[in-house]
């Protein structure tokens, strides 16, 4: 069955979205609410609903949830997807949606702390790469256990490490990043229905 569309909403949102062709079912979605009833952050918060954030990607209301606080509740335990009856990956949906909002400026609150982190470990050739208080911490374990202090990385590995996160653009992306760009994001989501405002 065609969904309903509106004269100011993008046709093509959904493709836009879905840039990776990670959810290329979405349309399959029969809005039986499996997904709302097996998650932990719609059980917390009743705004997070997400039929309706489905239901506005395929209507091309991208408006709604470009500017939504739900989109960053998602915390991608999976457990919509292993009860969704039609296989629909709502975690990789979110992840897109993420990236199109920060795109426009929209929840950079969100990601800010990441950008210090990746930009650090991109540095260490560590993904994880604590702080001082928390390195210090971790060489005192690693020490009892009869190891280095500190996990050894050649200048080499982090030479190429670095290289990685330019060829990727990943640096450029992450330098462009900046507080004061951002954009408010807001609740605009109504408790437990799905509507068309």
């Amino acid at each position: 069955m065609p969904r309903e569309k509106y004269s100011d909403n993008n046709d093509g949102l959904y493709k836009e979205v879905d840039t990776y062709n990670l959810v290329e079912n979405l349309e399959s979605c029969l809005a039986c609410g499996k997904c709302v009833g097996n998650c932990p952050v719609a059980s917390l918060s009743p705004s997070y609903n997400p039929r309706q954030i489905i239901s506005d990607v395929l209507s091309g209301n991208s408006e709604k949830w470009l500017k939504s606080e739900e989109i960053w509740r998602c915390f991608w335990c999976a457990g919509c997807a292993t009860v969704c009856p039609n296989d629909i990956q709502f975690p990789l949906l979110m992840m897109q949606l993420r990236y199109r909002a920060v795109e426009k400026n929209y929840g950079l609150k969100h990601i800010m702390p990441f950008k210090r982190f990746a930009l650090r470990a991109r540095e260490d050739g560590l993904t994880f790469a604590p702080s001082e208080k928390g390195r210090e911490k971790i060489k005192r374990y690693r020490s009892n256990l009869g190891t280095s202090p500190w996990p050894e990385i050649s200048d080499r590995a982090k030479a190429e490490y670095k290289e990685l996160f330019n060829l990727t653009g990943a640096t450029e992306h992450l330098e462009k990043l900046s507080d004061e760009a951002e954009k408010p994001v807001s609740f605009s989501y109504t408790e437990g229905r799905i509507t068309n405002d």
